[in-house]
C-alpha cells in the first residue's frame, strides 16, 4: 500500500511526473560547502498507466547560473541505483529557473520500470546548483535522492530537513496524432528541415511544445513554413483540430 500511495504522489500531474511542491523553492547547503561535484536524482516508478509512454523531456531546477555546464541523465534502475542510462544531455544554467533537456520522444515506459532523472553539476565554494522544494520529503528510498560520488546513493529524507528536489520528466502528449488533425479537418503538418508546413488551413494557429508552453501565435493564410525550430514535438491548434510534428 505504501508502494502505491508513493506513486499516485509521484504522477499527480499527468503528463509530468514529479514529486515536489510547486508552492515554495529554495536551496540547501548538501555538500556544497568546498565546491565539488553533486549528484541529485528523483526516482519514478511507472505503473499501467504510463506503459507504452514516450519521454519528451527532462527538467530540473537550478538555484543560479553556474560555471560548469550541468548532465542529466534518463536511466532504467532499482530503488538503490540506476543501472542503465537511456538518454543523457547537458543544460546550461545562466540564472534562477528551469533548464530542459530533450530526450527526442523515443524512450518508452514500461510497467513495472523503475526511471532516474539524475542530473550531475560541478560547483565551486558557496554555489547552489540544486534547487528544492518546501517539503514535505518523501519517505523511503522513493522519490529524492543525493550522492557526492555518483556511485553511492541516499535518500534526501536522510539528511533531517524536509525537502525534495525540484525535478520533474515530461511525457510525449498522447491525446493527438501525428500528421493530419483528423479526417474531417483539413489542417495537414508537413515536416521540412528545422521546421515544418502548415497547410489546407486559413486562420488563426497556436503551436504548444509538451509541457503546454505556447511558442508561436501565428495567423496562417495558405502554405506557410514554421522556421526555425528547436528539435522535438509541436502541437499546433487551429481553431477545432489539433496535429503533431516531430522537428528533427
Amino acid at each position: 500500500m505504501m508502494w502505491f500511495a508513493l506513486l499516485l504522489l509521484s504522477q499527480s500531474s499527468g503528463d509530468t511526473l514529479r514529486w515536489y511542491d510547486t508552492t515554495a523553492t529554495g536551496y540547501d547547503h548538501i555538500g556544497l560547502i568546498n565546491g565539488g561535484y553533486l549528484h541529485w536524482a528523483i526516482i519514478l516508478p511507472i505503473d499501467s498507466t504510463y506503459d507504452g509512454r514516450t519521454v519528451h523531456s527532462g527538467r530540473v531546477h537550478i538555484w543560479e547560473a553556474m560555471d560548469w555546464a550541468g548532465l542529466m541523465r534518463l536511466c532504467r534502475g532499482n530503488i538503490s541505483y540506476p543501472i542503465s542510462i537511456l538518454d543523457s544531455g547537458a543544460f546550461h544554467s545562466t540564472g534562477y529557473g528551469f533548464y530542459e533537456v530533450f530526450f527526442g520522444d523515443s524512450v518508452v515506459l514500461h510497467e513495472g520500470d523503475i526511471i532516474w532523472l539524475w542530473c550531475t553539476q560541478r560547483h565551486n565554494a558557496g554555489e547552489y546548483p540544486a534547487t528544492t522544494d518546501a517539503g514535505p520529503c518523501s519517505p523511503s528510498y522513493y522519490g529524492s535522492l543525493i550522492s557526492l560520488d555518483g556511485v553511492n546513493w541516499e535518500t534526501i529524507c536522510g539528511y533531517t530537513f524536509d525537502r525534495r528536489w525540484v525535478m520533474e520528466l515530461i511525457l510525449t502528449p498522447s491525446d493527438v496524432e501525428e500528421g493530419p488533425a483528423k479526417p474531417e479537418g483539413k489542417l495537414a503538418l508537413l515536416p521540412a528541415p528545422g521546421g515544418f508546413w502548415i497547410t489546407g488551413y486559413e486562420g488563426p494557429t497556436e503551436i504548444y511544445d509538451p509541457a503546454g508552453r505556447l511558442v508561436l501565435a501565428k495567423e496562417i493564410k495558405g502554405k506557410t513554413l514554421i522556421s526555425p525550430m528547436r528539435p522535438g514535438v509541436y502541437f499546433v491548434v487551429a481553431r477545432e483540430e489539433k496535429a503533431r510534428v516531430t522537428v528533427r
